[in-house]
């Protein structure tokens, strides 16, 4: 896979997607167990998803913002940064 085609194929909005996630287990896990569902994951495995995810995707405009990584385009990279802004006082380390 050619490294524009992450940001492309990647919904933009992937921490947002975990933050909802993370915000549902509570209420998920209340529910009967009786669902033919598959269950959700475990709150402990969404927030490190979560947090790998962010962290990869930090790295990724930083590196690229620096000029060490080239082939994505600038307004992905543009994109990213802003979602990556909008979580930054949510997300506590």
């Amino acid at each position: 896979m050619h490294t524009s085609e992450f940001l492309t194929t990647t919904p933009p909005d992937k921490s947002q997607a975990t933050n909802k996630l993370l915000t549902s287990l509570p209420q998920a896990s209340r529910q009967s167990k009786s669902d033919s569902t598959l269950p959700l994951p475990d709150l402990k495995t969404v927030e490190r998803l979560n947090e790998t995810a962010t962290a990869k995707l930090s790295e990724i405009v930083r590196r690229s913002v620096s000029g060490e990584c080239e082939g994505y385009d600038k307004g992905e990279v543009i994109a990213a940064k802003a979602l990556l802004d909008s979580g930054a006082t949510k997300t506590i380390r």
